[in-house]
């Protein structure tokens, strides 16, 4: 089928608009291969999307909304009868028309195309006219070269492309929130790399299948993306040995951050983004957040800090990341739960305790890194 596209924020971008447009129809010809697109006057015209693509279409970053689209020529009869010869289904009771005419020579105007063509679906198809929340709103976007028609609309992930922003180094756990993060940074147009701290003496098979398969997903809507394995038992052990426990959660993330701002520095990422959500667990009040986040000098992003819990998880099942989330796993941090976590910690604490810690092989941490593939 052909896809009609709208966006929102590109139309805010002025003499960039092109910049922004180009890249959304890169994206979209890259994640979708059989795909073509073509710019309109108002949006994107992509040919060759299955049904079945229209849930991924509908999260991909930078498309506002869209729809199953057909062209027309421009001649009142002939739209007439490609309407008319459309099959718009079964469970609709009522309609309306709405034109939008871009081509002021096309000899009827908006209200008199709404009013006619209205007249002759009513008696092909037996269906009410309703303005005001109708079943069905038939679109004609009426051009210089085409008419556009369209149904309704479905709503996009909106924002701005991936890639129009800079690199975005995303912290990568086994849990729910932190590939919904990530997925929220694509959505600002961010290109993101990822990066996962494995407990070493845990690792299995299916353990490694999660974070990959994690990873895999995101690619749906990113395109290819390169994750960095950090193998993490040397440093937990020197927290085991050396951090009193109610601060292991702490001092563990600090060093989680200080290893990603080495890898993102190498890479060129710009950010650093993680899953934290205000006040979810102990390790996330406003005294712990400051307290890790004082780690390193990089820009720290929160895309989900004032998120309800609720709406990230309807989001990770959308995106097909909750299910894998919710297999089995004990990632780092996990384990160095305390039963009773400190969770008003003051930054002179905390980075009394951090001097215990040997940092000086800080810079030679292993990295193992991946390209994942769509």
């Amino acid at each position: 089928m052909n896809v009609v596209a709208h966006f929102d924020e590109i139309f805010l971008k002025g003499g960039n608009q092109r910049f922004f447009v180009n890249q959304l129809k890169k994206n979209i010809e890259h994640l979708f291969p059989k795909s073509h697109t073509l710019r309109l006057e108002s949006g994107i015209w992509i040919e060759n999307i299955q049904e079945e693509d229209l849930s991924r279409l509908a999260l991909i970053p930078g498309i506002a909304n869209f729809s199953p689209a057909f062209k027309a020529e421009l001649d009142f009869e002939k739209i007439v009868a490609r309407v008319e010869s459309e099959n718009w289904g079964d469970d609709f009771k009522s309609f309306r028309i709405t034109a939008n005419r871009s081509d002021k020579t096309f000899p009827m105007d908006s209200v008199e195309i709404e009013r006619e063509l209205g007249s002759r679906v009513n008696i092909k198809f037996g269906w009410k006219v309703k303005l005001k929340n109708p079943d069905l709103e038939i679109h004609l976007n009426i051009g210089t070269k085409e008419v556009i028609v369209y149904g309704n609309l479905i709503k996009g992930a909106g924002g701005l492309p991936v890639g129009t922003a800079e690199k975005v180094m995303c912290l990568l756990s086994g849990g729910i929130d932190s590939p919904v993060a990530a997925y929220k940074m694509m959505v600002r147009g961010a290109e993101v790399e990822l990066i996962h701290f494995q407990n070493q003496t845990h690792v299995t098979e299916e353990v490694s299948k999660k974070i990959m398969d994690l990873a895999k997903v995101l690619t749906k809507y990113h395109g290819p993306i390169t994750l960095h394995i950090v193998p993490f038992e040397p440093w937990q052990k020197q927290i085991i040995m050396k951090v009193p426990s109610d601060y292991r959660m702490l001092l563990s993330r600090r060093l989680m951050f200080k290893i990603s701002q080495n890898v993102a520095h190498k890479v060129g990422a710009l950010a650093m983004a993680t899953g934290d959500s205000l006040g979810q667990v102990a390790s996330q009040t406003i005294q712990n957040l400051a307290a890790v986040y004082q780690s390193v000098d990089l820009l720290k992003l929160t895309p989900l800090i004032a998120e309800n819990k609720t709406d990230i998880m309807n989001l990770a099942r959308r995106l097909g990341t909750l299910e894998i989330s919710e297999r089995p796993y004990e990632d780092c941090c996990s384990l160095l739960v305390s039963n009773h976590p400190q969770t008003k910690s003051k930054i002179e604490d905390v980075l009394k305790i951090e001097e215990k810690i040997d940092l000086s092989q800080l810079d030679k941490t292993e990295i193992i890194s991946y390209h994942i593939g769509m």
